[in-house]
């Protein structure tokens, strides 16, 4: 059975809380607004945005005592070609040294920091430094579309188009915006310094939101949903899984098997882990892994360094999770259906009472978007 009112109940539990998305903003907030206020930054500085999970509201509630993550991306318009990956890193260590003392650290391609609430990833990159595309993408980071600070659960209506602007009373777009030709921003990805390589790359993260934004929508608003599930069944089994795919890779993976048209989150559940089953069959049985191009940067490879030996014992638990998906779906007695859809995805999973599949348990109503966090005064 679907069990609509049991899925709906099961994603308010694994969405991160207010508290968690609080924690997130606020921070983020914090580290944006200082970039921009910086004295010796000024300069160099075009825009920040956020990306990620968060951005792409793939994100699932964190546990225990695991802080939120949020990667933070710093557009600026230094020259790739005359500055190494160190030196133009270089440049924002006084900045991490005045605000973040002793919470930064230097990683490959980003900075961390650790604030007792949040961990932040403060990613440097540099627009294109040819003129057409320089000055387009220049205007397109700076516009509302990037520099909104919500999710895409939280903007239904979000387009990759600089006139795009949250819809707030006369304020909001006056009739429904598409995207921006690809022609447009596409071929203008940022570069991205490699301290530990010593080179600059491409990275266009923007292309990963609005393929995400674009699929969700194709997927009647299914898609980020399922990739939360199957993260949180990933999460529930840790134990019984390889380190590897999570994260990123592991959310790229489901939107390339799942086809359009969801109907619903059981329905797109057994479809997904099916899908995957069925397209990565002959790979397994090879023992090669799977290459998946980047939504941007077509010459990435997103599963490049994901070990052949957790790709088949990742493999080898999807096949085992279809099974019990469509077992669980093929059900028609709501108190089985509940309970084989618990087995999979964990506790958080609610049983139908006795009045059946669509009966929400203890009242529950399904909410129709998100909870919105209550505003503090919290900062790093």
């Amino acid at each position: 059975m679907e069990l609509k009112p049991q899925f709906a109940e099961f994603l308010t539990g694994i969405r991160p809380t207010a508290s968690q998305q609080e924690d997130w903003k606020v921070g983020s907030k914090t580290l944006r607004s200082r970039l921009e206020a910086d004295l010796d930054l000024k300069d160099i500085v075009v825009a920040t945005f956020l990306q990620g999970s968060v951005r792409r509201s793939t994100a699932i509630r964190t546990l225990g005592e695991k802080r939120p993550d949020v990667d933070i991306v710093v557009v600026t318009n230094l020259d790739y070609n005359r500055l190494t990956p160190k030196e133009a890193m270089d440049l924002f260590e006084p900045f991490l040294e005045r605000y973040y003392k002793g919470k930064w650290r230097p990683q490959g391609r980003s900075f961390g920091i650790e604030l007792s609430y949040v961990d932040l990833d403060l990613v440097i990159t540099a627009l294109p430094i040819d003129g057409s595309g320089h000055r387009l993408m220049e205007q397109l980071y700076r516009s509302q579309a990037v520099l909104t600070t919500n999710s895409l659960e939280e903007e239904g209506s979000w387009r990759l188009n600089r006139s795009w602007v949250p819809p707030s009373g006369l304020l909001g777009n006056a009739a429904p915006l598409q995207d921006a030709p690809i022609d447009e921003w596409k071929p203008h990805p940022l570069f991205l310094p490699d301290r530990d390589a010593g080179e600059w790359g491409r990275t266009h993260p923007l292309a990963q939101i609005q393929w995400t934004a674009a699929k969700n929508r194709a997927c009647n608003g299914h898609y980020v949903n399922l990739v939360r599930a199957v993260k949180w069944w990933r999460q529930d089994n840790a134990d019984k899984l390889p380190k590897y795919p999570k994260g990123y890779p592991l959310e790229h993976m489901i939107g390339h098997v799942l086809a359009e048209g969801t109907s619903s989150m059981a329905t797109g559940l057994v479809q997904a882990l099916e899908r995957f089953r069925d397209t990565w069959y002959t790979y397994d049985l090879l023992n090669v892994v799977p290459t998946l191009t980047d939504h941007g940067v077509p010459e990435h490879n997103v599963l490049a360094r994901l070990p052949v030996e957790d790709f088949k014992a990742f493999y080898k638990a999807v096949c085992e999770a279809a099974k019990a998906a469509r077992e669980a779906l093929d059900s028609t007695d709501a108190k089985e259906s509940g309970q084989l859809w618990r087995n999979l995805l964990g506790s958080k999973f609610p049983l139908p009472g006795p009045q059946g599949g669509d009966r929400s348990s203890g009242g529950f109503t399904a909410p129709t978007q998100p909870a919105k966090p209550e505003k503090t005064e919290r900062f790093a």
